[in-house]
């Protein structure tokens, strides 16, 4: 065969196969489209499971699924960088809708997670909220100290903070918050629980004191002041005629033992000197006689056994005086009314009228439960 036969016959394989190659390419440009419906989908599931808090409730499986995404636009760069004939786009697309998928289940489990923490979250706002109500109607005027008020303070700080993240929807912080708060809270409940349990040991001597005081009143003029409650009530006929809101000492929960405790006493007294004009600093007065026996064997008992110090002093000068009204318990262990009312009971109760001072009416449980 010449040479310019064989030549020819090249350039006919040469112009045959071009021919070939540029319809497969051409065939290849028409039929290999890159996967952008999957490709959109993928990113849109994926904006979706943000937009539903998956970084925060399912950070893994969103995580993987942005990696999936990023992995298959890599591989459609590449792709396009080769020549027509040559792209593949087939693991760009296995990709997309691997992204697609796993992007979807991390929307599905941020919804999950987000209603378990939201239900778990306003149970315990609901159960905080209930504390706080407790000790804020109940509690907040109860001589507690200033370590449990600190607590109590604390917590509720935390709670607050908890449901300002709750109506950002940061329900994670929100939670761990409340639970601190809780903590915080629960001491303070359990410290104040403690101190009612302590108060109420003398119960018993208060009750028999309410029934001894109803059954005198109905010969004479009584008085009675219940501490939990802050009243001062005038008995008369077997009943109560008369009702005041009182102020006590500061540590008025518990006995008084001794001068300057601030704490207002518990026991049967009565009336010795009745005070007003320059003889009172306080509008009106009805001095009882504290210390009374029980109080002075008392006092001498603890000093011998060491509970107070050598030093210390009995005290005196207990009476129910006016300039009440305040709000709070001020006195140095006086029982206080406002100047109107102490009009009332001063000229209803004459020198020798029995004063009643109880701890409360109610037992622990019975106050307990009266306060939930």
């Amino acid at each position: 065969m010449s040479v310019k036969r064989i030549i020819s016959y090249l350039l006919v394989v040469l112009a045959i196969t071009s021919c070939l190659f540029i319809g497969y390419a051409v065939f290849k440009y028409y039929t290999t489209k890159p996967p952008v419906a999957e490709i959109d989908k993928a990113r849109e599931s994926i904006a979706k499971a943000k937009s539903a808090h998956a970084s925060k409730y399912a950070s893994e499986r969103l995580h993987e699924a942005e990696k999936l995404f990023n992995t298959a636009m890599s591989e459609w760069t590449v792709q396009n960088t080769r020549f027509i004939a040559f792209r593949d786009f087939t693991h760009v697309k296995d990709l997309a809708k691997a992204s697609l998928n796993i992007s979807i289940n991390a929307h599905s489990e941020a919804d999950s997670q987000k209603n378990k923490y939201t239900k778990e979250l306003e149970l315990k706002l609901q159960q905080t909220t209930s504390q706080i109500n407790l000790f804020e109607n109940h509690y907040k005027n109860l001589p507690l100290g200033r370590e449990n008020f600190d607590r109590y303070n604390k917590g509720k700080i935390l709670y607050l903070e908890a449901l300002h993240e709750y109506s950002n929807q940061n329900y994670q912080k929100a939670l761990k918050l409340i639970d601190q708060a809780g903590s915080k809270l629960e001491l303070a409940e359990k410290a104040t629980q403690s101190k009612l349990n302590n108060f109420y040991e003398d119960y018993p001597d208060w009750e028999k004191n309410i029934n001894q005081a109803f059954n005198l009143s109905k010969k004479q003029t009584i008085v009675l002041v219940n501490k939990i409650e802050a009243t001062c009530a005038v008995l008369k006929g077997g009943k109560v005629i008369k009702t005041f809101d009182a102020e006590f000492g500061p540590n008025w929960m518990g006995d008084k033992i001794m001068k300057g405790d601030r704490a207002t006493p518990q026991g049967i007294y009565k009336i010795t000197k009745k005070k007003k004009d320059s003889s009172t600093k306080y509008y009106k007065a009805l001095l009882l006689n504290y210390p009374n026996d029980e109080d002075v064997a008392r006092f001498d008992r603890m000093k011998k056994n060491g509970s107070v110090s050598k030093g210390a002093q009995i005290g005196g000068l207990i009476e129910i005086h006016g300039h009440g009204g305040k709000g709070l318990h001020w006195t140095e262990g006086c029982v206080a009314l406002r100047d109107k009312e102490m009009d009332i009971i001063y000229d209803m109760c004459p020198v020798g009228t029995l004063v009643f001072i109880v701890g409360s009416d109610k037992s622990l449980d019975e106050y307990l439960n009266a306060i939930k």
